[in-house]
């Protein structure tokens, strides 16, 4: 199967209230070899507040960004394009399932396109980094790592990179990433077979519990930059939320067996934690029990411990449905707490699916013009597409909009980004003051080139509030 390695640089961390501003990616077969690169950048919607950090980082100029004549949305759209002439395949970033795979579904929900396109239609991801952590940890002589003043080996792509012999390529810029990411999966691809192995086995939930319903398994976490090797015995799935709930096999599940309900609710409720919920839909990397034989001593446990633990458990279904039932149980109390009027638009692409009918619409509205496109979203059952589709308007054509609608989004937009309360997303003025800091930081360092993009992000953050504040009136 063939593989699509990408990164994208954004305004910011929030994949729902910040945009993307560069894509890149490259094409490669099944033995890592190059067939197609791609990459773009795009222009800052109106609706967004740059973090300045972030534009230090990704050192993309503030002319860039409001130069360039591609949007967000075609930017979207050329994304999806692209992902799918190259589909089926599987998708690989460095630390993208928390980061970029979340920004990549939040982008194409707004834009009213398909979120999932990297699971779908035989597609399949996976985060190097995991990969990578299992390699250092196993193989430290084959995948090397600086060690932090902690003693906690330090996974950052600029900095592993480099370690391993990877220096050709730029840091913090979506091609440069992505090119070190590469390289680092024919390093692990080539030295450590069994571990690639693993990293590209089919990452459907069904395949994934087979795997850990079969015998115990080992897998590696990062708490804080450290990390931990658990080996874990599978209890059942969540029977909400459909993660895999483990046993940590470091403990005796035998103790459980006769606990008061009280015990048994502090015994599960203590730290360190005795039992694991990994989320299956992450692409999770399971790995042999068998690989506590790579560990010279692990807290005093064996493989024949392992073995007998986890056929203790499986010998005990009233052991799995009292955990189960524990987790059951706390599931439903905190779906009856939350509010879920509070969620706005922009925050709930997790909440309900996208049904068939508004999908063909979307479908229609993408090969529509302008005039026909105002026709159309006013047809969506799903009331956050009518917004979106709006919001895609006023950026794209603002004039073909209604006054009424054009004058609501214009105020909407205003009171969110000029806000003096402490919200999810960036105001302006919280912006002009973490230029503030950044300025006196950069002062002390004398980093002259950093002021000098202060000074431009500043300068659009001026105009932009001159702007929003006509809008409030």
């Amino acid at each position: 199967m063939n593989y699509v390695f990408y990164d994208l640089e954004t305004t910011g961390r929030s994949a729902f209230w910040d945009q993307i501003v560069q894509v890149a990616a490259i094409f490669t077969d099944e033995n890592l070899r190059v067939i197609e690169k791609y990459e773009d950048k795009c222009k800052i919607n109106s609706s967004c507040i740059p973090h300045p950090e972030a534009i230090l980082v990704n050192k993309i100029k503030m002319k860039t960004l409001l130069s360039t004549n591609l949007s967000h949305y075609q930017l979207m759209l050329n994304v999806q394009k692209k992902f799918a002439s190259w589909s089926p395949a599987i998708f690989v970033g460095y630390n993208s399932i928390k980061f970029d795979e979340e920004f990549l579904r939040n982008s194409f929900f707004r834009s009213l396109l398909d979120p999932y396109i990297t699971i779908k239609k035989k597609n399949y991801r996976f985060d190097l980094l995991d990969s990578v952590r299992s390699t250092n940890y196993f193989y430290p002589e084959k995948l090397k790592s600086l060690i932090s003043e902690k003693g906690n080996p330090i996974f950052k792509l600029d900095k592993i990179a480099p370690v391993n012999g990877i220096s050709d390529f730029t840091a913090h810029d979506a091609m440069g990433d992505t090119i070190a990411t590469l390289e680092l999966a024919k390093i692990i691809k080539n030295q450590t077979t069994n571990i690639w192995a693993e990293t590209i086995s089919n990452k459907s939930q069904n395949n994934l519990i087979q795997y850990i319903s079969e015998n115990p398994f080992c897998y590696i976490d990062s708490f804080f930059g450290k990390i931990k090797l658990y080996f874990l015995s599978f209890v059942g799935e969540h029977p909400l939320y459909k993660w895999a709930i483990c046993f940590d096999l470091q403990k005796d599940p035998a103790e459980v067996i006769n606990m008061s309900d009280e015990n048994f609710n502090k015994y599960i409720e203590r730290s360190p934690k005795v039992i694991r919920n990994i989320k299956l839909n992450k692409s999770p990397i399971f790995q042999s029990y068998k690989f506590i034989n790579r560990v010279s001593t692990h807290e005093g446990i064996s493989e024949k411990i392992i073995l007998n633990r986890n056929q203790f458990i499986k010998n005990n279904p009233l052991f799995k449905e009292r955990i189960i039932s524990y987790y059951e149980k706390k599931a439903l109390e905190k779906e009856n707490f939350t509010n879920q009027n509070d969620i706005l638009a922009e925050e709930s692409i997790y909440k309900k699916f996208t049904s068939y009918q508004d999908s063909k619409l979307m479908i229609d509205f993408h090969h529509s013009d302008w005039e026909k496109k105002n026709i159309i979203k006013t047809k969506f059952y799903d009331k956050r597409l009518t917004y979106f589709a709006n919001l895609l308007i006023y950026e794209e054509n603002p004039e073909s909009l209604d006054q009424k609608t054009l004058k609501k989004l214009r105020k909407s937009i205003s009171d969110r980004l000029l806000s003096n309360n402490n919200e999810n997303w960036l105001t302006l003025y919280e912006a002009y003051k973490k230029i503030d800091d950044l300025r006196e930081k950069c002062d002390n360092e004398n980093d002259k080139d950093s002021l000098r993009s202060l000074k431009e992000i500043n300068e659009y953050l001026e105009q932009t509030e001159e702007k929003l504040q006509k809008y409030r009136n």
